[in-house]
C-alpha cells in the first residue's frame, strides 16, 4: 500500500517544492494525486544544470517552451508563484523567454525570484540581457535574486512598486546611469 500517496495534497506540494522541476515532474506521473499536487505547484526550482548539461541543442527550444508551458498553466489557474529559480546561459534570443517569464511570474505574484543569466564577454564588453520593466510592478515580490541583467529605471514613467521588497541581492548586474542617480540621491536624503 503507498501510504505517501494518501496524504493530503498540501503535504504532497510541500514533499515536492523540495526537489527539482524536472524530479517533481516525474513524480506526478505516479498517480492523480501527484499529478494534481504538481499540477498546482508554487515552487519551481529549475537548478543550476538543466540547460548547462543539456548537450543536445535540439533539446533546448523544447526545454524554454517547457517553461512557459509550466508558468502559462499556473497563470490560467490563478496560481500564485510562491519561488522561482532558474539559471540560462545567456544568449540574445533566451532574453525573449526571460522576459515572457518575468510577465507570467509578475502575473503570478511571484514572491521570490532567483534569475541567473551566465553571461559572455563578446568583443570585449560583458553581454547583459535587460531586465523587463514589467518587474517594477511586483507588488508581491519580497525577495529578488539576479545576476547577469541590465537594469534600467523604466522608460514609460511608471513608478517602482515593489513595495513588497525585502530582500534584494544584485551580483554581476549593469545599472543605468539614471538608476545610479536616482539611487544617490535617495542615499543622501
Amino acid at each position: 500500500m503507498d501510504r505517501i500517496s494518501q496524504l493530503p495534497e498540501p503535504i504532497l506540494q510541500h514533499i515536492l517544492s523540495f526537489l527539482l522541476v524536472e524530479d517533481a515532474a516525474r513524480m506526478s506521473t505516479l498517480s492523480k494525486i501527484w499529478t494534481s499536487a504538481w499540477n498546482s505547484l508554487s515552487y519551481l526550482n529549475f537548478g543550476d544544470n538543466l540547460f548547462h548539461n543539456n548537450n543536445n541543442q535540439e533539446d533546448l527550444p523544447n526545454l524554454l517552451k517547457g517553461v512557459t508551458q509550466i508558468l502559462a498553466k499556473r497563470h490560467n489557474q490563478k496560481i500564485s508563484v510562491q519561488k522561482f529559480s532558474l539559471q540560462l546561459p545567456y544568449w540574445r534570443r533566451r532574453c525573449y523567454y526571460l522576459h515572457k517569464w518575468i510577465n507570467l511570474l509578475v502575473a503570478c505574484n511571484i514572491k521570490e525570484l532567483n534569475l541567473r543569466v551566465s553571461k559572455t564577454i563578446y568583443q570585449g564588453r560583458r553581454e547583459h540581457c535587460k531586465l523587463p520593466e514589467v518587474i517594477f510592478n511586483a507588488k508581491a515580490l519580497n525577495v529578488l535574486n539576479l545576476n547577469g541583467f541590465k537594469i534600467e529605471l523604466p522608460s514609460n514613467g511608471c513608478t517602482m512598486k515593489l513595495s513588497s521588497l525585502r530582500e534584494l541581492h544584485l551580483c554581476n548586474v549593469s545599472l543605468d546611469e539614471k538608476l545610479c542617480k536616482v539611487y544617490a540621491q535617495a542615499a543622501t536624503i
